[in-house]
């Protein structure tokens, strides 16, 4: 997550959508007072600055589980992080900062996205949940889908951003919005290394019945932003 208060912007980040790639492309214009959160695996160029804090643990809590969230973070002095949802930066961060500042996250096709988190569990070895004798019928089966939703609307799907990003067409995008902030954007710097060595289009790989199955799956993403198989 980037709160620069240099140019007013927040940017949410979302998985699976070269939301690392995009940090280090906008740490490169904050300011020594701009929020950067740590990366994870760690990359040494990355200045990490101003996220550890206190903030009230009630405020964003809808279930016991938000309870009980917020209260570990707030012992860690976690303020705000990497993959944290809009709703409880929302509640972490001052009101005019919130209001004010321009809020943009990414969003991916979720077939593309699916096949991409599949690949992620198998070929990185960082990553908790690695597996390198993952087969995709498994990873359908056992349901474990990539939803962005909650990082960036709230408990009724309902967006807390300014603007999604569409994945699909990034650097356009990423072009306009740099723009838009006074910015140059030279590209993103490749941040994480090719996890998916086979390139073979999602098109190619789903059956008619798994494209269906992640279809259900994502349905109400779907519907909020129009995506075809």
């Amino acid at each position: 997550m980037i709160v620069s208060h240099r140019h007013k912007l927040i940017f949410i980040k979302t998985l699976k959508s070269a939301g690392t790639s995009i940090e280090l492309a906008l740490a490169r214009h904050c300011g020594p007072a701009d929020i950067v959160t740590p990366i994870y695996p760690p990359i040494e160029a990355h200045d990490a600055r101003n996220w550890r804090g206190w903030f009230a643990p009630w405020r964003e809590v809808r279930s016991r589980g938000d309870l009980q969230k917020n209260v570990s973070e707030l012992m860690r002095r976690n303020r705000l992080y990497n993959h944290i949802p809009a709703r409880f930066a929302r509640a972490r961060l001052p009101r005019n900062v919130w209001r004010s500042y321009y809020k943009v996250c990414v969003e991916r096709n979720p077939w593309d996205k699916t096949l991409s988190h599949y690949h992620m569990f198998k070929n990185a070895s960082w990553h908790r949940n690695y597996d390198p004798d993952l087969t995709l019928e498994r990873y359908l089966k056992n349901g474990r889908f990539c939803h962005n939703a909650p990082f960036y609307c709230d408990t009724h799907g309902q967006l807390l951003v300014d603007r999604v990003l569409r994945y699909d067409r990034l650097d356009e995008e990423l072009t306009d919005l740099f723009t838009q902030l006074g910015l140059p954007f030279e590209g993103l710097p490749h941040a994480k290394g090719d996890l998916r060595k086979d390139r073979t289009s999602y098109k190619d790989v789903f059956t008619p019945d798994q494209a269906k199955q992640i279809g259900r799956a994502f349905q109400n993403e779907i519907k909020l932003h129009g995506w075809e198989f």
